[in-house]
């Protein structure tokens, strides 16, 4: 076996020893994870030394209430003055002086930056979610308050409006659901030979209603083969594309469109909007990001096209954007346009 010390320099965490808040021992992965080696760190003031403070800039002590083992969360900064968030497990040693403990540092960024991740998605979902259920709310107490006061007209109207921000709702939550399967590899897709044109054509007379200011022509060739897909996760996916257009393009006309290419259909949705920049064209399918200097300001979560993305790659296919013709967004996903080959299994028998 090892000798201790090669044992401690294989730890995948830190191990510091201070006395009288001076750094007396640095091991394990210090040097890796911290930067500083052994000999730059021994003998120095560990707060001096790494800096710790919270998300809010405001300083703090390792050794803070250290008089009883505690266990605390930091951000320091390392040697070459990045930001990193450490775990801090600081015990006093028994048998030593009052100002002796030993800590275990350990790199907690990766989970910090998925708290983050998670607070970002709360935060943004229930912001859309805020907009659609104040209207539910405005319209259905008019109705209950006013109901004899409003014509059949009026009153359709008013119905479809709630209807509309309802169905809202529901996406927005199965989106959430969707993309917290995706994460986990919980998605379960429903596959079947299904008609693109009219999954299209559903989406388009629904999201032509929301919008006076685009016309969304359906421009599918008249033989347009099948796909093997999730009748519902394509509507989601050609429902975010289209929404997207329509957020990113102040006006004019947003096309879906079709071709056969590879034994694969790739589909299309263009647009003629301001355009994405050819540096932004993978960074666009990331979680929350935003595209910058739009004057439509749109809203939203930051998750259609990321969400786009992997309901397309768990079907098997690809997603990307290009220039359209008309200098705005083009859109493309290919899905397979044949059954999978069946798997052959032995009976056993000869």
């Amino acid at each position: 076996m090892r000798p201790l010390p090669e044992l401690l320099e294989l730890m995948p965490d830190v191990l510091v020893v201070v006395e009288g808040g001076r750094i007396t021992a640095w091991r394990g992965s210090a040097s890796r994870l911290l930067g500083w080696s052994e000999d730059e760190a021994l003998g120095n003031q560990i707060d001096e030394l790494l800096g710790p403070h919270d998300e809010n800039g405001n300083t703090c002590s390792i050794l803070e209430d250290a008089s009883e083992p505690t266990e605390r969360e930091y951000i320091v900064s390392t040697k070459d003055r990045s930001d990193l968030w450490v775990g801090v497990t600081s015990a006093p040693i028994p048998d030593a002086s009052s100002d002796s403990h030993v800590l275990v540092v350990r790199d907690v960024q990766r989970r910090k930056q998925i708290d983050l991740e998670k607070s970002e998605v709360i935060s943004a979902i229930s912001h859309e979610l805020r907009s659609p259920l104040a209207s539910i709310k405005g319209w259905t107490s008019t109705l209950l308050r006013k109901w004899d006061k409003f014509g059949d007209e009026e009153k359709k109207h008013f119905l479809l409006t709630i209807e509309i921000d309802t169905d809202r709702v529901a996406r927005m939550i199965n989106e959430l659901l969707d993309l917290s399967r995706i994460e986990t590899g919980r998605l379960q897709l429903r596959r079947k030979m299904l008609d693109v044109s009219e999954i299209a054509d559903r989406v388009v007379h629904r999201l032509q209603a929301s919008s006076d200011k685009h016309k969304i022509v359906v421009d599918l060739p008249n033989e347009t083969p099948n796909v093997f897909a999730d009748a519902d996760k394509i509507e989601q996916v050609l429902t975010n594309l289209v929404e997207n257009a329509i957020k990113y393009t102040d006006a004019g006309t947003i096309r879906v469109g079709a071709v056969r290419r590879n034994g694969r259909l790739e589909v299309v949705v263009s647009d003629e909007g301001q355009g994405i920049s050819e540096k932004d064209h993978l960074s666009v399918f990331g979680k929350f990001f935003r595209l910058e200097d739009r004057t439509s300001n749109p809203s939203g979560t930051g998750l259609g096209l990321y969400l786009a993305k992997g309901l397309i790659e768990a079907h098997g296919g690809n997603i990307w954007v290009d220039e359209a013709d008309s200098g705005g967004a083009a859109f493309t996903f290919s899905l397979p346009t044949e059954l999978p080959e069946p798997e052959l299994t032995s009976t056993g028998q000869d």
